[in-house]
C-alpha cells in the first residue's frame, strides 16, 4: 500500500497566526476549487481537487500577464520596510540574495554612460537612417512608427550584404543604434522611470535584471564597461537568479517537476503537484532560485533560502541529545534538472550527463561562494531531487541529522502573507486569509526511510558545515 503524501506545510493566518499543518488538512480546511479563479476550466464530469494560494495566485497571475511586469520591485520595497533586521537577528547579509551583480557597479555603469543613454532615447532613428542615405524616404514613412525600428532594422539587416565601405559601418552602427534604443526603453519600463536619471534604489533592487539587458548593449552605441557586470555570454557553467516575472511560473515546466503549472507537463506524474506552492516562492525575498546555464542552456535550477536552527537537537524526554547553538545556514531546498540532464528518462542526453560533474560541480562553488557573501557558514541539502544522478552525487558528502521541527523559516511565513495582502489590496483585488509554502527540507514523505524509524528526523547533505552539529543519530536508534 502507498503511503499518502501528506507533509507539513508551513503558514500564516490572519486569524490564526503561524500555521504549521499538514497537506490534508490545509487543503480541506482552507482549498478552494480551481476552476473558481480559471485556473483550469469548470468541465463536466471534472473530478476537481481543492488547492492552496488561489486567492494570493490569480492576483499574482493576472498582474504579470502585462508584458515586462516583474514583481521584484514589490517584494524589495516591502522587505526594506519590514520589522526584521537580518544583520543583527541572524547574522547574515541578504543583499547576495537579492543580486548576483554587484549593485554599485551596476549604478557606477548607468552613471558612466549616461550621455550615451541620453543620445539613443532622443535619437531620431528616420532622420538618421535617412542623413545616411541607407533607406528611402517613402519607404520609411510607409511603416507605422511603432514598426519602424524593427521594420527598419531588418531592412538595414538585409542591405548590409551589398554594401562595403563607410555604408557598410554606417549601417552596422544604426543597427546598433536601433538595439541600444530598444535596451533603454526596456530598463525604462521595468523601473518605471527615466534610466538617464535614475533613483538609485531603483537601480540598486534591479540590478541583475538591469545587467542582464546591459551585457547586451552593442558596442556601436559607445557603450563601455560591461566587463563590469555579469550575463549570460553562451560559454561554460553560468548562473543567474530567476526573474520574478511571468518566467517564473515556467520553471517547473521547464525541468518538469512538481512545481509544474499543470500535472501533464511533470516527467514523473506519479507526485503530487504542489504548483500552488510557487505563488508563496515569488513574493518571497527569502527564497531565490538560482538558474543553471551550460553553453547557454538552461539545465538545472536550485532552490536556496536561509532556515533558522534554533536548536539542532531536541528534547531529552524524547530521546535526543540537545543540539549546538542556534545558528542559520543556506539550504539547498532542491535540485531539478531539465529532462535531457536526467540519465533515468528516455531522451537523456549524453552530451550533458558528460559533463555532470562539471556543471554540479561549479554549481556547488556558486552556493559556497554566495553563501560566503551572505556570512553563512552552513549550507545543507535536502537529499531528494527529482535526478537520479543528482542524489548519487550528494552520497558523496557527509550527512547531518536534523529534527524537521527544528528547522525555522524566518518569520514563519508571516513577512510574505502581509505582503500578499497589501498588494492584492492595492489591486482592488480579493485579499487572501492565508498563505502557505512547502519547504521540502521539512518535508519527510520525500525520503521516508529513515523517518519512519525515527520520526520528525531527517538525513541531509552537508556542503559545508559540521555534521556534529546534528543529532547523533548512532545514540538514538543505533545505526
Amino acid at each position: 500500500m502507498t503511503q499518502e503524501y501528506n507533509p507539513i506545510l508551513i503558514g500564516f493566518s490572519e486569524a490564526e497566526g503561524p500555521l504549521r499543518i499538514s497537506l490534508r488538512k490545509a487543503r480541506e480546511s482552507y482549498g478552494l476549487l480551481p476552476s473558481l479563479y480559471g485556473f483550469v476550466s469548470p468541465k463536466k464530469g471534472r473530478n476537481e481537487r481543492k488547492a492552496l494560494n488561489l486567492k494570493a495566485g490569480k492576483f499574482i497571475r493576472d498582474a504579470l500577464k502585462s508584458g515586462n511586469k516583474n514583481l521584484k520591485g514589490d517584494v524589495f520595497t516591502y522587505f526594506q520596510q519590514w520589522h526584521r533586521d537580518y544583520s543583527r537577528e541572524f547574522g547574515i547579509d541578504i543583499a547576495p540574495f537579492i543580486n548576483l551583480n554587484d549593485p554599485r557597479k551596476v549604478i557606477q555603469l548607468v552613471h558612466e554612460n549616461k550621455a550615451v543613454l541620453r543620445k539613443l532615447l532622443g535619437m531620431d532613428i528616420t532622420a538618421a537612417i535617412l542623413e545616411k542615405g541607407l533607406l528611402k524616404k517613402e519607404v520609411l514613412h510607409s511603416v507605422a512608427a511603432k514598426y519602424l525600428p524593427g521594420k527598419a532594422a531588418d531592412m538595414l539587416s538585409k542591405k548590409m550584404a551589398h554594401l562595403a565601405g563607410k555604408k557598410k559601418k554606417d549601417a552596422r552602427y544604426l543597427l546598433g543604434c536601433i538595439k541600444g534604443i530598444e535596451i533603454a526603453k526596456k530598463i525604462e519600463d521595468l523601473i518605471q522611470g527615466s534610466i538617464v536619471t535614475p533613483e538609485e534604489n531603483v537601480l540598486y533592487c534591479y540590478a541583475d535584471e538591469i545587467a542582464r539587458m546591459l551585457f547586451e548593449m552593442p558596442e556601436e552605441t559607445g557603450f563601455t564597461g560591461k566587463i563590469d557586470i555579469k550575463g549570460i555570454t553562451g560559454k561554460g557553467v553560468e548562473f543567474e537568479y530567476a526573474e520574478r516575472n511571468a518566467s517564473y511560473f515556467m520553471l517547473g515546466k521547464d525541468t518538469g517537476d512538481c512545481t509544474s503549472d499543470k500535472k501533464n507537463f511533470q516527467a514523473d506524474r506519479n507526485i503530487e503537484n504542489i504548483f500552488w506552492t510557487v505563488f508563496a516562492w515569488i513574493l518571497d525575498q527569502n527564497y531565490q532560485i538560482l538558474k543553471v546555464y551550460f553553453n547557454g542552456e538552461f539545465v538545472m535550477k536550485v532552490h536556496l533560502l536561509p532556515l533558522y536552527i534554533p536548536d539542532a537537537g531536541v528534547l531529552e524526554s524524547r530521546s535526543f541529545l540537545p543540539g549546538k547553538s542556534d545558528y542559520t545556514m543556506l539550504a539547498v531546498d532542491a535540485v531539478e534538472t531539465i529532462r535531457g540532464f536526467r540519465d533515468d528518462l528516455p531522451g537523456c542526453r549524453q552530451d550533458l550527463v558528460e559533463e555532470k560533474d562539471l556543471i554540479f560541480g561549479k554549481t556547488i562553488q556558486k552556493i559556497e561562494d554566495i553563501s560566503r557573501q551572505m556570512r553563512i557558514h552552513h549550507i545543507y541539502a535536502e537529499r531528494f531531487s527529482n535526478t537520479r544522478w543528482v542524489r548519487q552525487y550528494y552520497e558523496q558528502f557527509p550527512e547531518i541529522f536534523i529534527h524537521v521541527n527544528h528547522i525555522e523559516k524566518i518569520d514563519h511565513l508571516e513577512d510574505v502573507f502581509y505582503l500578499a495582502r497589501e498588494l492584492c489590496e492595492n489591486a482592488g483585488a480579493g485579499m487572501p486569509d492565508e498563505l502557505f509554502m512547502e519547504i521540502q527540507m521539512k518535508n519527510t514523505c520525500l525520503i521516508p526511510k529513515l523517518s519512519h524509524k525515527t520520526a520528525g528526523v531527517k538525513s541531509f547533505t552537508v556542503i559545508k558545515g559540521n555534521p556534529e552539529d546534528g543529532i547523533q543519530m548512532k545514540r538514538v536508534i543505533g545505526i
